[in-house]
């Protein structure tokens, strides 16, 4: 196609992150070399090497003046290189091969795929979507107190996991200590005490690797959308667990939806804030959507 030829005349920077998806993206570099020859599009593959590495790469790229950044790897890699280009008029192609892939499970593109997501971020329409932005960090998927933070925690420390068995090895691990935290919630300038397991500010409607946890939620619509679960016990969440994939779980009375554009969660003491599934410091957690803030490369209509 026109877009093919045109990316061969220019060099292709796709941003590659070896430990994505349990190390699985080390075993996808060569396959991302050779789908880039085969294409006859003129690239470099910059390997990140620790955490913060893709974003430091991404803001580099945004002042060497590129148009289009490719990054390969899971949510967390994407949320980074999104922390180097939100707010410019650079585009980034998403190759995702993660633990959870919500990112690329909401623009509706391929993922574990390198192949046909190779194709989209190469020849694919650009869409600008919203993105949350927590204390000046940006996120695209989702942020969260309670469970979710705890399911995050739990999965990292179960090295010897991959994929989908590591989130519900940890969803065991965590229900077995369930426990209820009391925050002061503030959205849209209105607080309210709530206790509850779980509180979530999603810009998608994905999270945990498939969870449809907030399914009214649009990634382009100028809203956060507020997830509250409540002190619910062990059996009956996970007697709704596979609602929750569903998105049939919003008629449940322990489940309660509000829509925002700021919020606010303070907590009586500092629990872990979960980030496009990474933890990234303690509450409070303070968060308000940042409306079309970056370009994304999406399959065509």
């Amino acid at each position: 196609t026109l877009r093919f030829v045109v990316y061969s005349i220019i060099c292709m920077k796709v941003i590659v992150n070896p430990a994505a998806g349990r190390g699985r993206g080390s075993k996808q570099i060569p396959r991302l070399r050779k789908l880039l020859k085969e294409r006859r599009i003129e690239h470099e593959l910059l390997i990140t090497r620790e955490r913060g590495h893709a974003t430091e790469l991404a803001k580099q790229l945004v002042e060497s003046g590129v148009k289009r950044v490719i990054v390969a790897g899971g949510d967390g890699t994407i949320s980074e290189v999104v922390n180097g280009l939100a707010g410019t008029s650079v585009e980034i192609g998403i190759v995702s091969f993660g633990t959870g892939n919500d990112i690329a499970r909401t623009l509706n593109l391929p993922y574990n795929d390198v192949a046909r997501a190779l194709d989209v971020a190469v020849a694919g329409r650009v869409r600008d979507i919203d993105l949350g932005m927590e204390r000046g960090r940006f996120f695209v998927s989702g942020a969260g107190l309670g469970f979710a933070a705890d399911v995050v925690e739990q999965s990292r420390r179960a090295t010897w996991l991959r994929g989908p068995a590591a989130f519900f090895y940890a969803v065991h691990r965590v229900l077995h200590r369930l426990r209820v935290i009391e925050v002061l919630l503030e959205i849209n300038g209105q607080a309210r005490e709530v206790e509850c397991v779980a509180v979530l500010v999603q810009n998608t409607a994905y999270t945990g690797g498939g969870l449809l946890i907030a399914p009214r939620a649009m990634i382009d619509d100028g809203l956060l959308d507020v997830v509250i679960i409540g002190p619910i016990g062990r059996l009956d969440l996970v007697w709704n667990f596979p609602r929750l994939y569903r998105g049939t779980h919003t008629d449940h009375p322990k489940f309660a939806l509000f829509r925002a554009s700021k919020v606010r969660i303070e907590t009586a003491v500092p629990l872990p804030k979960m980030m496009d599934g990474d933890i990234w410091g303690a509450s409070p957690l303070e968060a308000e959507v940042a409306s079309q803030a970056v370009k994304v490369v999406v399959d065509h209509e």
